[in-house]
């Protein structure tokens, strides 16, 4: 395949290349930039190995996709000789431009120029996109002195994401909304993927969650609103969620499933390369997350025309989801919330006019 070529490049720094949601928003961008962009080639450096890498180096305007080691570990033993080092350095100094596709991978980059004795003044001007609120900020190690010495601009995804900045940090950035894969989602409008590959009788409702299962994504809060229902409806929806996890929250959730008794009523099923057509199988979409900086996904969700439910104050697509006819559920609370969802499962006109 013949790939762009340039002397400099933007390169582009990210922890992971999982199919999460920051991973894909990356490679949807470098693909949107090949195809109206082509003066420009990438070199993406990554933390954490993972299946999106073929994809990535598929696109003729990535020249090189470079891993760099787990952050307990020196990222300067990665580097097998002084010369690669250099080269290293070189990459780095010679860059057109550099983008952090995360806080996280701001992250690497403090660690990199670190580990490889570069001063800030040396680097071109580097862009940090800002896809985390407080949970990721702290838990990376990012202080506000990480963005004053190497960020030159900072990306907002969500207004929300801005005011958590400004509050958090004392930071000011611009904001550009999330977006998502128009032609790629509504290939699958009509798909009912998650129905014919796990045997759901056609008339049972689907109550859909997406995304990573940890702390902030509110899985808990999911298991506790899926209980309510059960309790309350003659004929319970089916809770499901497309994505994965690490072991252990993957183990907490399941447990804490049988033990409430929930085994027939919550599905997780797994990471999806390709999550649209599980999508296209919800009757609602429940953003039970604590903490989510916009959440791409009700984008996706709303134009397979399924509504969106969400906590006041926890996602940045919470505008979006008012004006798109969806549910903001004031308290934080998983019975409220459950009440909402139960009244959508039964308003089947008002839950087809709120998905359109």
């Amino acid at each position: 395949m013949d790939r762009v070529s340039h002397e400099a490049a933007v390169v582009v720094i990210t922890p992971y290349l999982h199919f999460d949601g920051s991973s894909l928003l990356l490679y949807r961008f470098l693909r949107w930039a090949e195809q109206r962009r082509a003066d420009l080639v990438f070199d993406v450096l990554h933390r954490y190995e993972g299946p999106l890498r073929e994809r990535l180096l598929a696109l003729r305007n990535v020249r090189s996709v470079t891993p760099l080691l787990p952050r307990r570990r020196r990222i300067i033993h990665h580097v097998e000789s002084r010369l690669h080092a250099r080269a290293m350095a070189s990459r780095l100094r010679s860059a057109s431009a550099i983008y952090c596709n995360t806080v996280l991978g701001l992250k690497c980059l403090e660690d990199l120029v670190d580990a490889l004795g570069i001063s800030s003044p040396q680097l071109p001007r580097v862009s940090v996109h800002v896809r985390e609120l407080g949970y990721w900020i702290t838990r990376s190690g990012v202080t506000r002195e990480s963005f004053h010495r190497l960020a030159d601009r900072i990306i907002s995804d969500s207004q929300l994401t801005a005011a958590n900045l400004r509050t958090s940090l004392q930071l000011e950035g611009c904001v550009i909304d999330e977006y998502c894969d128009t032609e790629e989602v509504l290939r699958w409008r009509g798909c009912d993927q998650l129905r014919d590959e796990f045997a759901i009788p056609k008339q049972r409702q689907i109550v859909g969650m997406s995304g990573t299962i940890e702390w902030r994504k509110g899985p808990d809060l999911f298991l506790q609103i899926a209980r309510h229902l059960a309790t309350t409806m003659e004929s319970p929806p089916l809770f499901a969620w497309v994505g994965g996890g690490d072991a252990m929250n993957r183990y907490q959730i399941e447990s804490d499933s049988r033990r409430m008794g929930l085994e027939s009523m919550v599905l997780l099923t797994g990471p999806k390369q390709n999550p649209y057509p599980y999508y296209a199988s919800f009757d609602v979409f429940l953003l039970s997350s604590r903490e989510e900086p916009f959440g791409a996904v009700c984008l996706e969700t709303a134009m397979l025309d399924i509504p969106s439910l969400c906590f006041a104050g926890c996602a940045g697509a919470e505008s979006f989801i008012s004006r798109a006819g969806g549910t903001v559920v004031q308290r934080f609370d998983p019975a409220t919330m459950a009440e909402a969802t139960k009244a959508l499962l039964e308003d089947e006109s008002g839950r087809r006019n709120a998905g359109q």
